[in-house]
C-alpha cells in the first residue's frame, strides 16, 4: 500500500471515530450545536447504542484489515476507552449497556485475531509458492547439470542395480540410459575389481572414510577396459542408507600417457646409468691405464738421467710426473662418481660408507651412516637409493653448509627406507611440484621421479634455519 493512500485510510479511520464517539456520548453534548443531532440510530431503526457498538466494532475490522494488527489493536484499546465508561457510569441499563459494549470488544478482538491469522496463512502460501518455484527452478538446473555433466554420474541401490545415470555415463559404458537403468553395476567390473567396489562399499556403510577419488577399472560394452577415479558417497533417507553415488572420469588416455612417459623415463635412466658404467670403464681401463704407464715412463726417465742431464730438464720430468698423478687420481674419482664399482661389487650399505667417507673428506664435515641388516635388494633398488644419496650430498655440498649429516638406511615390510638429515640452513617447500622447476632445484624432481620408477616415494621436509630431511622409501626387490 502506497503511503498515500495508507494516510487516508488513517485520518478516515481517526474522522469516522471521533464522529461515531461524539454520537455515543450526544446526550452530554446538547449544548453543542450540530453535535446534539448525530445519531446513526437514524440509519438503521435500532436502538441507538447497539447500533454505535456494532459500528465500533467494524471500525476496529476495517483498522485491521487495511493497516494491520498494529492498527487495529489501537482502534480496540480506543473503542474500549470509549465504549466503557458509558456503559458503567452513564448508562440507565448499565448491565445490558456493558454486556453489549464487552461483546463488541469480543468480537472486534477476535475479528483482529481472524484477519491476523488470514494475513499469516496468506503469507505462509505466497513463500511456499515460492518455495516450490525455488524448488522447480533448482529442481531444473540440478537435472540440467547433472544430465550435461563431462564426469558420468550414477547412482545405484545398495544391491548394485542403477536407478539413475546421466549423458556422461553412455559415453563412459557404451550402453544407453535405458540399457543402463536396472543393470547391476557387478556386470562391469572384473573380479579384482568388483572386490575394490565390495570394500569401498562396505566402509561407507561402516561410516569409515575412504580415498576420494580413488581409481577403478571398468569393462566397458565393446569390452575394452576403461580406467576412472571414481569418488563414492553414501546416500541417506531418514539417517537409513539408501543408495550410492557415483563420479567416474575417464582417465585412460591419461594413464596410458603417464605409463608411456614413465617407461620412456625408466628407458632413459636406464640408458644413461648404462652410458655411465660403459664411459666409467673406459676412464679406468683404458685412459686412466694409459697415464699410469706414462707415470711409469717417466720414472723410468728419470731414473736414467746422468749427470749430462741438466737439473732443469729434470725438474720438469718431476713436474710432469706429479701432474700425471694428479689426473690419474682425477680420472679414478670421475670413474667412481659416475658408476662406483663397488655399489655393484658389495652392494648399497658399502656403497654409502663409501660416499659419506668421501663427502666427509670434501667438505671437511661430519657425514654419519647407520645402516641395519639389509635383505637382498634388486640392482635397480640399490642404485635408486645410491643416486639420491649422492644427490642429497651434492646438494648438501652446494647450498646446505651444513656441518653435520646423517643418513640411515633401514628396511621393514618388505620396504627400504633411507633417511638423510642434514643441519643446513634448510629452505621453504613450494606448494607445487611445479615450482620446483621455476627455483631451479630440479635434482630434487631427479630424484622423486626415480623414486617413482621403483615404485617407491620420496618425502622432503625443511624449514629456514631447520635443516632438511629427505626420506626415501621403496620395495626391496624394486618395479622396474
Amino acid at each position: 500500500m502506497s503511503s498515500r493512500w495508507r494516510n487516508f485510510h488513517i485520518w478516515f479511520i481517526i474522522l469516522l471515530f471521533l464522529i461515531l464517539t461524539l454520537s455515543h456520548y450526544n446526550e452530554l453534548l446538547l449544548e453543542i450545536p450540530i453535535v446534539d443531532k448525530l445519531s446513526f440510530a437514524l440509519f438503521f431503526g435500532l436502538s441507538r447504542h447497539v447500533v454505535e457498538r456494532f459500528i465500533y466494532f467494524l471500525l476496529i475490522a476495517y483498522a485491521s484489515w487495511v493497516l494491520g494488527v498494529k492498527s487495529g489493536g489501537a482502534t480496540w484499546l480506543a473503542s474500549a476507552m470509549a465504549m466503557l465508561p458509558r456503559a458503567m457510569f452513564i448508562s440507565s441499563s448499565s448491565r445490558d449497556a456493558l454486556v453489549e459494549s464487552i461483546a463488541a470488544l469480543i468480537i472486534g478482538g477476535l475479528s483482529i485475531a481472524f484477519i491476523e491469522v488470514r494475513r499469516r496463512y496468506q503469507r505462509q502460501q505466497e513463500e511456499l509458492k515460492g518455495i516450490a518455484t525455488a524448488l522447480r527452478s533448482s529442481q531444473e538446473d540440478y537435472q540440467e547439470l547433472f544430465t550435461n555433466a563431462s564426469d558420468a554420474i550414477w547412482v545405484h541401490d545398495l544391491e548394485g542395480n542403477m536407478t539413475i545415470v546421466n549423458k556422461a555415463t553412455e559415453a563412459l559404458t557404451g550402453y544407453s540410459p535405458s540399457e543402463l537403468i536396472g543393470r547391476n553395476v557387478s556386470q562391469f567390473l572384473s573380479p579384482e575389481a568388483l572386490l575394490l567396489a565390495r570394500e569401498v562399499k562396505a566402509k561407507l556403510l561402516e561410516g569409515e572414510a575412504i580415498e576420494q577419488r580413488y581409481e577403478q577399472r571398468i569393462i566397458r560394452k565393446d569390452r575394452t577396459e576403461a580406467i576412472v577415479e571414481l569418488a563414492t558417497r553414501l546416500i541417506k533417507v531418514d539417517s537409513e542408507p539408501n543408495a550410492f553415488q557415483n563420479i567416474a572420469r575417464d582417465v585412460t588416455e591419461e594413464r596410458r600417457l603417464r605409463d608411456s612417459l614413465h617407461i620412456q623415463i625408466h628407458k632413459n635412466l636406464m640408458a644413461q646409468e648404462e652410458e655411465r658404467k660403459r664411459i666409467a670403464r673406459e676412464l679406468h681401463d683404458d685412459i686412466a691405464q694409459s697415464i699410469l704407464l706414462l707415470s711409469r715412463r717417466l720414472d723410468i726417465l728419470m731414473s736414467m738421467a746422468d749427470r749430462k742431464v741438466s737439473k732443469a730438464v729434470v725438474g720438469e720430468l718431476e713436474q710432469l710426473h706429479g701432474i700425471t698423478d694428479e689426473v690419474y687420481k682425477d680420472l679414478q674419482r670421475y670413474a667412481r662418481d659416475l658408476r662406483p664399482s663397488i655399489l655393484d661389487q658389495m652392494g648399497l650399505v658399502a656403497a654409502l660408507n663409501w660416499l659419506a667417507e668421501e663427502a666427509s673428506e670434501e667438505l671437511g664435515i661430519k657425514v654419519e651412516l647407520k645402516a641395519s641388516t639389509m635383505p637382498s635388494l634388486s640392482s635397480e633398488t640399490e642404485l635408486v637409493m645410491f643416486r639420491i644419496a649422492q644427490e642429497a650430498l651434492n646438494n648438501v655440498r652446494k647450498h646446505a653448509e651444513a656441518s653435520e649429516v646423517s643418513i640411515t638406511v633401514e628396511s621393514g615390510d618388505g620396504n627400504v627406507k633411507m633417511t638423510i638429515t642434514d643441519n643446513g640452513r634448510g629452505f621453504s617447500m613450494p606448494r607445487l611440484t611445479g615450482d620446483l622447476v621455476r627455483e631451479g632445484k630440479l635434482g630434487v624432481l631427479g630424484m622423486e621421479e626415480r623414486a617413482r620408477l621403483i615404485g617407491g616415494n620420496l618425502e622432503i621436509k625443511s624449514e629456514p634455519g631447520k635443516g632438511t630431511t629427505i626420506i626415501a622409501e621403496a620395495p626391496c626387490k624394486g618395479n622396474p
